[in-house]
């Protein structure tokens, strides 16, 4: 089990621990109580469905090299989706990417609403409420009888895959993102501000940042700033 502490750059170092026949989690989350908790309720689980945790992270750069890694690859990982940094979402689609098999499971304290849009179209299989304790056990009990958890309306691995990977499956429309939003997001990532992408459409500035407010609620994320990061992520997958 690796520690909680960070070294001076950060960076959570992380200690992977396998045990055979067991089921294979990592965690990923910045609050370290959080990640505490988590832990022994995912590992308090192991005497009846052969659940432990191999690693967690505060870090979400970490937290990918560490699903990439075989060494270190888990069966399921849970993944906060309102991190600072590197948020949730390109840490869910950078795993999706590489990865048809590990099962990605959202999880958030706050809204599920806000954060079902990313979570969903970045490749997990579902969206966990961190208070929902018996929920995550009943997701992973699940998964260690084989019987992956899929919420309704997310794909299986296998297919959200696909959804990433293969050119043109996954698009503007399928984000639920209007024409206008897209062109206003495109302009955005290019550097221009909203007074900038106003002028450059035709539009007044208030209305660039209504769209741009609506393509934050409709991507699940915090802010403008991991709104571009998201977006130019999305654009150059």
């Amino acid at each position: 089990m690796r520690g909680e502490h960070g070294d001076e750059s950060g960076r959570a170092a992380a200690n992977v621990v396998h045990a055979a026949e067991c089921l294979h989690v990592g965690i990923v989350d910045d609050d370290a109580l959080t990640l505490a908790a988590l832990r022994s309720v995912v590992n308090g689980m192991a005497p009846r469905h052969g659940t432990v945790v191999i690693w967690t992270s505060r870090s979400g750069d970490e937290a990918v090299d560490l699903c990439v890694d075989r060494r270190s690859r888990p069966d399921v990982v849970l993944v906060d989706m309102n991190m600072d940094g590197v948020d949730g979402g390109m840490v869910c689609q950078r795993i999706r990417h590489f990865s048809d098999r590990i099962v990605i499971y959202g999880m958030t304290a706050h809204s599920l609403r806000r954060y079902e849009h990313v979570t969903r179209r970045f490749g997990a299989q579902a969206l966990l409420d961190k208070a929902d304790v018996q929920g995550l056990q009943r997701c992973l009990a699940d998964c260690a009888a084989g019987r992956t958890y899929i919420q309704q309306g997310f794909s299986s691995p296998g297919q959200a895959y696909r959804l990433l990977t293969v050119p043109g499956a996954v698009n503007a429309t399928s984000l639920e993102l209007s024409p206008r939003e897209t062109e206003v997001l495109d302009w955005t990532i290019e550097g221009l501000t909203a007074r900038e992408v106003a002028a450059r459409m035709a539009l007044s500035e208030a209305t660039v940042k209504t769209h741009l407010r609506h393509a934050i609620r409709k991507l699940g994320v915090g802010n403008k700033l991991q709104l571009i990061r998201v977006w130019t992520q999305f654009r150059s997958a």
